[in-house]
């Protein structure tokens, strides 16, 4: 999958007469999942690229950054996910106040002139454009002056309701990670680069690989069952969520505990599956309290995760 991260960058590398399609794709979950395989589909049809144009960071952070929503994966993340979907090209457009100040004309001139693509495929709530301006009637009155033809996928329901990257957030935010991985169609996780953290673990005889989850969102904080995994390997874990009360900390953070094993993660790719929430986020009277706590809970989430089959 090629990946371009600028207008000019994209027009230089002459893919054309494709189908296209353009969204945040927050989570790529099942809904989606569906207006990119109906993409495919289109550019197939075509005999195209099939092109989504997508952005970061997510536009309310720019332009209602007190309203913005924790996203629900890093941007790589994002990407690895279209790819997956079978995308053969991604424009990943930086969002910015100068583009949110673009009409839709402008910008849909801009795209078609960027790929002179043959079809355009949206999601059934669409807009774009200054203030979300514009809407596929546009895009139907640009495609009969340009010489492409445009769809609207339908809304993706499951379980009773429409599947929204809002839905999704949900799920997680309750802890109902069944429903995440539903919605999905994938297990949730949180994924980073494990750092370095203050080796307070390592002090009690509980190491753990720290997470950045800043601005993603994430389960209430308290201790999970985990499962986490690099590229190379799988473990099972107990993991916390949250400030440390014990140590007076302000900085939400992922400390990831490796059940039997001590493997080296610094500056590796974790990706921390949640299982299972077991208990809630309380404070102790000092380390030696929290050390026999941390025991009790990596007990608990080694009876959780045994009972948990490996490719659930």
């Amino acid at each position: 999958m090629q990946v371009f991260h600028s207008w000019d960058e994209a027009k230089n590398a002459h893919i054309l007469g494709g189908a296209i399609t353009v969204g945040n794709f927050d989570g790529v979950h099942m809904g989606h999942q569906q207006v990119l395989a109906e993409l495919k589909g289109h550019a197939e049809a075509v005999e195209g690229t099939s092109i989504v144009v997508t952005f970061e960071p997510h536009p309310r952070a720019i332009l209602f950054p007190k309203e913005s929503p924790r996203r629900l994966g890093h941007v790589s993340e994002r990407l690895q996910c279209l790819e997956k979907a079978g995308v053969d090209a991604v424009l990943l457009l930086p969002f910015n106040k100068e583009l949110s100040t673009w009409s839709a004309e402008k910008f849909s001139q801009t795209l078609y002139e960027t790929f002179q693509f043959k079809h355009m495929h949206v999601g059934y709530d669409f807009a774009f454009g200054h203030d979300r301006q514009g809407h596929i009637n546009d895009l139907r009155l640009l495609g009969e002056k340009n010489g492409f033809t445009v769809s609207e996928a339908a809304a993706f329901e499951m379980l009773g309701a429409v599947v929204s990257s809002s839905r999704v957030r949900s799920a997680i935010e309750a802890a109902d990670f069944d429903m995440a991985r539903k919605l999905l169609g994938r297990h949730y996780s949180i994924s980073g680069e494990v750092l370095h953290g203050d080796k307070r673990g390592r002090e009690m005889n509980f190491p753990t690989a720290n997470v950045d989850v800043q601005g993603l969102a994430h389960p209430p904080v308290g201790i999970y069952a985990v499962r986490a995994s690099t590229s190379h390997k799988t473990w099972n874990g107990a993991a916390y969520l949250g400030y440390r009360p014990t140590f007076n900390g302000r900085t939400l953070l992922l400390e990831t505990h490796v059940l039997d094993d001590s493997p080296d993660l610094y500056g590796q790719i974790l990706t921390v599956e949640c299982i299972q929430r077991i208990r809630e986020d309380r404070k102790f009277t000092g380390a030696h309290d929290l050390a026999l706590q941390i025991a009790e809970d990596c007990e608990a989430a080694r009876k959780i995760l045994a009972d948990y089959p490996n490719n659930a």
